[in-house]
């Protein structure tokens, strides 16, 4: 056995071991390894082995619905993390003794190490990682306990996404307009207090929900839902109330103002915590790949992970073109695919799915899709909140909140909608039923959830559709990367670009359409977003179109030349 150790400057132009097509490099979270490749100027191993896809992989299991999120979280704290370590315990190894490993980890990440540690600390720590990693490898090729032996074939196909392409995203990043952030949170408490008069019901109370500082209160917000007649909220088991993101969306229809509690959340969240930004401007978050029970990302630190109003603090250089490109109705063209049924087929086919479901469920008689979708946009937000309720296998009280109408109307619709698209319910109660039998369930490539007992059958119903959903948007980013077209992000099913050319963006969406083509058997998936209205040119700045984004981008901008304008005339009066 050959050990090198290497500090950076005894770097050369190449690694120091074979990473050619007959050696295999294996690391945990391998991208990060990458990344410092790809810092460095060296090519990629051909092989890689990525220890954490294969402990996602192999302990994939749906455990039993637990509603509350109080008791998800503390089942997942016994269960353990996912990290080096926790992937250690579950196979019955135990290391880093006298190390303090967290410690260290976070001192090199954040730069801090140098005096706080002695060279032969760091190098011990990282002996004992690779170590580590070694007793790790030899424990994942064979069956452990609960845990499956790797599917090595699979696994070193999961690894070119896993630790390739994600390092080449993550190393990209989006381009942020620094100086505005900068702006922004210099001027933070004008920008809190002015979407509080926005979006607070209870600014002008005696009580409000939030303090002048931006402090969200669960007590002031029952104390107001109480006084404008909210009739009740959903609680956690120990008797907190749920103000997850889901719950406000799902209790809407109770006051008008609980949207605007919601987006002021989100808002105000995001510019407190903030997001990693690094010296060259650009926001890179982890992508955390496979990071979801479906192999979806599980992305963090990004200016996706808030509302959609402040990710116009992306803008694009002047010599790039920024390109947002998205699987049209991804989730469904897969259902449609799969299920084969021939009228969710042809509605998919017809360019505007919510306009042919609107047609079903008798909604509307209007044969022309972009008439409709121009003059009813309330009514195709309506058959959107259909189409994600069916996939989701919602039950019929939150179809109806969704679609903002009584149950029994809502019942109505939803039995038209399953006389119309008979083939696609019965192929999606064959596929719960076939997963609790064979206790499991699969994606095209073989990401594989296993089931406990007793398991969510609306999980079952929409896990195809969300894993392939995951598979295409992995296998269009391989091939983006091998293409030499590095996204700058990725999001659900979605993919940013910051492209040199128009010719670029032309082959980065062929290259997606053939992704969608090869995991839905030949079925074409639309691409959207290179109409020349949705091109960012000449230093655009990003903008989501969805008219509550652009008001709360209007209010922070707004905010801000105010306080400029106020700068200003304090000068000119000086």
């Amino acid at each position: 056995m050959r050990v090198h150790r290497l500090w950076r400057e005894e770097f050369g132009p190449a690694p120091p071991f074979n990473i050619g097509p007959d050696s295999l490099f294996v690391a945990y979270s391998a991208w990060a390894e990458l990344t410092c490749f790809k810092v460095l100027g060296w090519p990629f191993p051909v092989n890689v082995f990525d220890q954490h896809t294969s402990y996602l992989a192999a302990s994939n299991v749906l455990l039993p619905y637990e509603p509350d999120k109080e008791r998800r979280a503390a089942r997942k704290k016994l269960l353990g993390g996912k990290n080096l370590e926790d992937a250690c315990k579950a196979y019955g190894l135990h290391g880093w003794a006298g190390i303090n490993k967290k410690a260290i980890r976070e001192a090199i990440g954040n730069g801090t190490w140098r005096g706080r540690y002695s060279p032969e600390e760091i190098v011990r720590y990282c002996d004992e990682d690779v170590r580590m990693e070694v007793e790790l490898l030899r424990m994942q090729l064979r069956p452990y306990a609960s845990l499956p032996a790797a599917d090595v074939p699979r696994q070193l196909w999961w690894s070119g996404y896993s630790s390739k392409a994600v390092a080449l995203v993550q190393a990209k990043g989006m381009p942020i307009d620094v100086s505005l952030w900068n702006l922004l949170l210099e001027n933070r408490q004008a920008v809190i207090d002015a979407l509080r008069q926005q979006y607070d019901p209870s600014y002008r109370d005696a009580d409000p929900i939030w303090t002048a500082e931006g402090k969200f209160s669960e007590a002031r917000f029952e104390r107001w839902a109480l006084s404008v007649g909210v009739p009740w909220w959903p609680r956690h088991e120990s008797g907190r109330l749920n103000v997850e993101g889901d719950t406000f969306l799902a209790m809407a229809h109770h006051h008008p103002g609980l949207m605007g509690i919601y987006t002021l959340r989100e808002a105000i969240s995001f510019i407190c915590r903030g997001i990693p930004i690094g010296r060259d401007g650009r926001n890179r978050p982890s992508l955390f790949p496979f990071g979801t029970a479906t192999g979806r990302n599980a992305h963090g630190k990004s200016i996706y992970n808030t509302h959609a109003g402040l990710r116009s603090l992306m803008r694009f250089p002047e010599n790039k073109i920024g390109c947002y490109l998205d699987f049209k109705t991804q989730e469904i063209g897969i259902a449609a695919a799969q299920s084969q049924d021939p009228a969710l087929l042809a509605a998919y086919r017809s360019g505007d799915v919510y306009h042919g479901f609107a047609r079903a469920c008798g909604l509307t008689a209007d044969e022309d899709r972009v008439r409709w979708k121009k003059n009813n946009p309330d009514q195709r937000q309506q058959m959107k909140a259909l189409a994600l309720g069916i996939n989701y296998g919602m039950g019929l009280r939150s179809i109806a909140n969704n679609l903002g109408m009584h149950p029994l109307a809502a019942a109505e619709i939803l039995d038209q909608h399953k006389r119309t698209y008979r083939r696609f319910y019965e192929w999606r109660e064959a596929v719960a039923d076939a997963a609790i039998v064979n206790k499991f369930i699969t994606t095209k490539y073989g990401w594989t959830l296993r089931l406990g007992a007793d398991p969510n059958r609306r999980t079952l119903f929409n896990y195809k559709m969300q894993g392939n959903g995951a598979e295409m948007t992995r296998l269009a980013t391989m091939w983006l990367c091998v293409a030499g077209i590095i996204p700058s992000m990725l999001i659900h099913d979605a993919i940013l670009l910051e492209a040199n050319s128009l010719e670029e963006i032309a082959h980065a969406k062929e290259i997606m359409m053939a992704a969608g083509r090869e995991v839905c058997d030949g079925f074409e998936i639309g691409v959207d977003g290179d109409g020349a209205d949705e091109l960012l040119v000449n230093g655009a700045r990003y903008q989501d179109k969805r008219p509550d984004a652009i008001r709360l981008w209007n209010v922070v901008m707004r905010t801000l030349e105010e306080v400029l304008n106020r700068t200003r005339q304090g000068r000119a009066v000086a």
